[in-house]
């Protein structure tokens, strides 16, 4: 009980608290803009300065999206982080178009200020999305701005930063997320198939207002995507290569994967190392904000300036979201068993080689509710290490990040595609998802950090 408590503390720690992983002052000896279109090298700066603090106050404000103390859901915080970062990229593209400007199709604007712009376009984004955080966005934005003086160009900026988070806002205002794509949800009867988990099984668990998360079985297939087509574009193909969950359950690679599972993922379990436990509890931290901050430390490293970040920061939480968005369609889909319901049912599945336990029980309590396969989490992280590998190509430094899951830890990893394996594994060691899960959502994720890459915000030709 003591260390549910723990890890659930430490969750909502990380939800509640601002993200630092993109600072303010430019890295030691960057020189800004490689590529500044024209813009003066302190207006450059303090756009660079502009979005990350626009990027920040959006992480701080994604807990108001719910009442407090609820579970902050991660599409919908994906969601707010991928308004906020259009309205920015938005606002400065209307400035010097280098990219694809998602929502706003106004006139260009060279004149506007491009910091007073991306913090006008910030705020009023925010406000949009998250009206709740409605105060301690004002504030922040009345000291930015302040923090600016009066600069050239501000009326420009301030009328273009409200133009562009209107054509956004718009753009999302009926996407389907505020409905949570609620429908009544009966658990199937054979083995194999989904099961409400505990203590998610009891009606209604209000999930941000929509009257339960366990009976959200339609959002994934009703939600309106960002840039992936449909979806189920890139469907994960059936658990097990199997034509239903029971054939599922039967199969040698089942077998293999409950045995794992059964092993590695229990709250107490000897198997599990201590660095299996760390990577567990290290990547519980909702995908948005951790792939938020692995974005900035690689935007940091390659010394990125504003339009190049903003860009990638855009398109990474518009990937997140739809890969959120697929990963919920595949779920409901095919309505596979979490682990949790598989080991205590197990003298039920018809397989001579899984043996039950009812008391067993996830490392980090409680298990998320909703079906196994494919894992969101190993999509969320596929997606933006395919993001981040194609928006900032070649090999740079080794990447440092930490979470707030488990503070006062930093893992280093070589690449992006490193973080993503690594983030897939943690799902079987915290006993959330069985392995096949968490490889069909690495895949898919992938798949949909390749396409959203390529299709979404596009550099424009010199």
């Amino acid at each position: 009980m003591r260390r549910a408590t723990l890890v659930s503390l430490a969750i909502a720690a990380a939800a509640c608290s601002p993200d630092a992983s993109i600072p303010n002052a430019l890295p030691t000896g960057v020189a800004p803009l490689r590529d500044a279109g024209g813009v003066p090298a302190p207006e450059a700066n303090a756009a660079l300065r502009a979005v990350r603090d626009g990027n920040a106050q959006l992480v701080a404000s994604a807990p108001a999206l719910v009442p407090p103390g609820a579970p902050l859901a991660p599409f919908v915080e994906a969601r707010l982080y991928a308004i906020g970062n259009v309205a920015m990229h938005d606002a400065l593209n209307a400035i010097v178009p280098r990219y694809e400007r998602y929502a706003d199709t106004g006139p260009l604007m060279p004149s506007a200020h491009p910091a007073v712009a991306v913090l006008t376009a910030a705020h009023d984004a925010m406000l949009g999305a998250v009206p709740a955080a409605q105060g301690a966005v004002d504030a922040w934005y009345g000291a930015a701005i302040t923090s600016l003086g009066t600069p050239s160009g501000s009326a420009e900026g301030v009328a273009l930063g409200h133009r562009v988070a209107a054509a956004i806002l718009a753009r999302r205002a009926n996407d389907g997320t505020a409905t949570g794509g609620v429908a009544p949800y009966t658990p199937g009867s054979h083995p194999g198939d989904y099961q409400f988990t505990f203590p998610f099984n009891t009606p209604a668990f209000d999930f941000f207002g929509t009257g339960g998360f366990a009976d959200a079985s339609l959002w994934g297939a009703t939600v309106t995507p960002f840039v992936v087509q449909s979806t189920a574009q890139f469907r994960a193909p059936p658990p097990y290569g199997a034509v239903s969950n029971a054939a599922a359950v039967l199969t040698a690679r089942y077998t293999q994967d409950f045995q794992e599972i059964k092993a590695l993922g229990c709250a107490a379990c000897p198997a599990r190392s201590a660095e299996q436990t760390e990577i567990a509890l290290f990547w519980v931290e909702n995908s948005p904000t951790g792939w938020n901050r692995i974005a900035g430390v690689v935007a940091s490293q390659r010394q990125l300036d504003a339009w190049e970040t903003a860009h990638l920061l855009a398109v990474l939480q518009m990937g997140e979201f739809d890969s959120y968005a697929s990963s919920l369609e595949a779920k409901y889909h095919y309505n596979f068993w979490r682990p949790v319901s598989a080991v205590a049912l197990a003298a039920t599945d018809g397989n001579p080689l899984t043996d039950p336990d009812p008391s067993w029980q996830v490392l980090a309590f409680p298990t998320p509710p909703v079906p196994d396969y494919p894992s969101a989490h190993a999509t969320a992280g596929g997606t933006g290490a395919a993001i981040i590998e194609a928006l900032v190509p070649g090999r740079g430094p080794a990447i440092a990040t930490t979470s707030g899951s488990l503070p006062l830890v930093t893992r280093r990893f070589a690449t992006v595609a490193d973080a993503a394996r690594e983030n897939a594994d943690s799902r079987v060691y915290v006993g959330y998802h069985f392995r096949l899960a968490t490889e069909a959502g690495l895949t898919q994720g992938r798949e949909i950090g390749a396409y959203v890459a390529a299709n979404a915000l596009r550099r424009l030709s010199r």
